[in-house]
Parts: structure tokens; sequence; C-alpha cells
């Protein structure tokens, strides 16, 4: 059964003449005939009574022809919605986000984003960037911001801006401005959990150098920024950071910047979303605004 057959009967039933249905729509007669035909066929009932003068709904055509228009009606309205679907940017803004970001870029892009269709709500979730990359894989999220580049088929990345990665320290560890990677070692540290994209670039800057994760004394792991800062402020341990994250607590002379010799920090956030799955409007007019505010192509 098509939507063809369908028109084609409910003309039929409507003319009451096969000639004059196939006028209607602009097809031969037999073209109508084979509809009808067919439809019959497949209901596997007789819906019109042919006489020399008319065509006549038998009681199963009769029961039928509602049947027929409420599918095309349904048909239109779908067709209507769904136009103004690829139009209409309202709903929720599913978002996840790795921790750098979510403090930093993320509440200044909703706020543009806010301001563009006040009557989007939203859901931001902060994550470690594997458990993000693992949700858009599984079309669980459909936009994520992370702290890491990724190699995988199934997603596409887009570099939004450039991190720099320092050392803090409690004041009281009267940390230098610089120091070699050989005297950070010896301290405790205070590090967010296994997943975390600063976490992995720190060791993989290490690991080029040629030293290992095990050398890292990690007393203390967090899973989140407000802990970690706690931890550090109290002389626990140092730790590894986004330097965009802590520089108020840094310019107010709460914490204390290192940078370490020899040994490059810098890595790249990341816009990324499924190569297998079409954005909702609000998702695409996100992706948008991302793309004027970054210029990326």
């Amino acid at each position: 059964m098509d939507f063809k057959q369908i028109e084609a009967f409910i003309n039929v039933a409507k003319f009451k003449s096969f000639s004059k249905a196939a006028n209607s729509c602009f097809l031969s007669q037999p073209a109508i005939s084979s509809h009808i035909a067919s439809l019959e066929k497949q209901l596997r009932v007789q819906l019109f009574d042919r006489t020399s003068k008319e065509v006549l709904l038998t009681p199963a055509g009769d029961s039928f022809l509602n049947y027929a228009i409420d599918i095309l009606n349904a048909r239109d309205k779908a067709i209507s919605n769904l136009a103004k679907f690829n139009e209409t940017v309202s709903g929720k803004l599913k978002l996840a986000s790795s921790t750098t970001p979510c403090n930093t870029i993320v509440p200044t892009l909703i706020k543009k984003f806010h301001s563009l269709y006040p009557d989007v709500s939203f859901n931001i979730m902060e994550r470690s960037s594997t458990e993000i990359i693992e949700n858009i894989v599984k079309f669980n999220c459909e936009l994520g911001i992370v702290g890491e580049s990724v190699n995988d088929e199934k997603i596409k990345s887009y570099e939004l801006m450039k991190d720099d990665l320092i050392v803090i320290s409690s004041p009281e560890f009267n940390l230098p401005d610089s120091i070699k990677i050989e005297s950070l070692l010896k301290y405790k540290f205070v590090l967010r959990e296994e997943g975390s994209a600063t976490r992995k670039t720190f060791e993989d800057a290490l690991l080029k150098k040629g030293f290992y994760t095990s050398d890292i004394n990690v007393y203390f792991e967090v899973n989140n920024l407000d802990t970690l800062l706690q931890f550090v402020k109290q002389g626990l341990g140092i730790s590894v950071v986004s330097r965009q994250i802590f520089r108020d607590y840094i310019s107010y002379g709460l914490i204390k910047e290192t940078f370490i010799e020899d040994l490059s920090l810098k890595r790249y956030i990341y816009l990324i979303l499924s190569s297998k799955r079409t954005l909702t409007p609000t998702s695409k007019a996100f992706f948008n605004l991302c793309k004027n505010y970054f210029n990326f192509n």
C-alpha cells in the first residue's frame, strides 16, 4: 500500500468515476485502475462495485474511506511539522563538557546562545573527556567539548582554542617560577581522575621526555576542581591544571603558578560530534555559534 494508491482510491470514491479521478490526478485511466486493483489485492477486499453508469463504494470500501483520509491527513501533518522542525530552534540543548572548558568557555557560549534563543533550556553535563567521547559514539549526546584530540572515524572534531597547563601549589611551598622535571616529581601530586584530558596531557608530555606515569607521586586523586583547589591551598600537594581556570586565584596570591622547564604543556580544546548523526536544529544552531565565534571550518 502506498500513498498513490490511497489518493487514487479517495478520488474514485469522490468522483464515482475512474476517468474523472484520473483527470483530477493527472494520470491515465489505466493507471488509476491499476492502483485500485493493487490496493484491493493487498487488502483482500473489493472496494468498489462497478456499474455501467458509475462506480460505488462497497461496504468494505466505505469503511476504508475514513482510514484512507486519516492516512493522507497524517502524512500532510507530518510533512508540515517536519518542515517547521528544520526551521525551529527550541526545546533543550544537551551539552557535555570536560572540566576545563566547562569552567572557562562554556558559560560564555551559553550566554551568547541564550541571548539569541531565549526559549531554549539547557542540560550541561560535566564529564571526563573519555566519558564524553563514549557518549557521543553511543548517541547519548549530540555535542561535546573536550580537552584532547580524537582519532576516531565515528567522531568529527573541531579545534576551538589553545589551552596552557601550569603547575599550581600553595605559596608556602615556595616553588620557583620555573622548575625542572626531576625536581617537580619529588613533590606529592593532587590530580584529576584517570580519563581527565588535563591529566592525560601531563602524562603524555612526561612520556615523551622519557619519564613514566609511575614517576608521578599521585597521593590524592579527585574528580572535581573545587576539591583539587582546596587540597592545593591546604598544602597537601601540587597539581597540573589549565591556567585559564585558576588565573584569578593566582592573581590574588591564593596559589602559586610554576612552569616546567623543557616540557610543553600546550593542548587544544575541541568541539566534537558524531560523524554518523544528523544534528537537531537546536544543536546545529549551537554548532554554528561555535563556528562563528572560533572561526573554524
